[in-house]
């Protein structure tokens, strides 16, 4: 593979979220039907948005434990808003972090819907959202964080964080792929960590069949979240309000 290929294979990722110039998506689509290495990658993701359970179990925080979140959240209004759409695309087109973020790690930023499902209705693949009652664009993504795996034994486990806005409610979403699955009691918990102090924002299970998904969604009321860092750990069970479990997640 030379060059100029390796070039135009790096912008999948970008041609399937809508972050592209239409140069580019014009180059890519050219350039997949003789690409190997690009139809495996986009076959996987979709193995992996199949492999998700429509009725994966999702734990509520508890009341004070969302409280404690909602305290730590501070408006950012109009900062999206100021800036031209076509400014607000180019600046967040091709992230450096999502290219050390495991493909299918980025299923996480589609689970409400979003060009991915344009990407596989144009290759007439038939598939069923995760959710159908929210669509997301790629500029509805008002922060995205990459999560790394902390622990040894998962050392191919990854995730993301990101705060999402549909125009109606805006969502704090944390997704991890290829993460232990949980047993009994026991429950990922989702940590703020602003100026060493932490706050729940909420907890979630992983399930022994599948590819290791784990998602937990949370209403906010502001754009923003104040933290410096994010850490999940595996607790043994979903009412701590501090850690006791081993960090499994980090932010980068």
């Amino acid at each position: 593979m030379n060059e100029k290929s390796q070039s135009v294979c790096e912008l999948y990722l970008d041609v399937l979220s809508g972050l592209c110039t239409e140069e580019e998506r014009i180059a890519f689509e050219r350039h997949l039907p003789g690409c190997e290495a690009c139809q495996t990658e986009i076959a996987e993701l979709q193995l992996v948005w199949e492999g998700i359970s429509a009725d994966m179990e999702y734990i509520e925080p508890p009341a004070d434990l969302k409280q404690q979140v909602m305290k730590a959240a501070f408006t950012a209004e109009g900062k999206m808003a100021a800036q031209p759409a076509a400014e607000t695309n180019r600046r967040i087109s091709k992230p450096r972090w999502l290219r050390k973020v495991p493909a299918a790690a980025l299923i996480g930023m589609f689970l409400l819907g979003t060009a991915f499902n344009y990407w596989l209705y144009r290759e007439r693949v038939s598939i069923t959202t995760a959710s159908e009652t929210q669509h997301v664009t790629p500029s509805q993504i008002k922060l995205a964080v990459p999560l790394q795996s902390q622990s040894p034994d998962d050392s191919n486990a990854s995730g993301i964080a990101c705060i999402i806005d549909n125009g109606k409610s805006k969502q704090f979403v944390v997704y991890v792929y290829g993460a232990t699955p949980t047993s009994g009691d026991q429950a990922y918990q989702v940590w703020l960590i602003k100026n060493g102090k932490r706050s729940s924002a909420g907890t979630f299970r992983v399930a022994t069949e599948g590819a290791g998904v784990g998602v937990m969604t949370m209403p906010l009321e502001s754009d923003a979240l104040a933290f410096d860092q994010i850490g999940i750990t595996l607790e043994p069970d979903d009412k701590g309000d501090q850690p006791r479990g081993k960090k499994m997640f980090g932010s980068v």
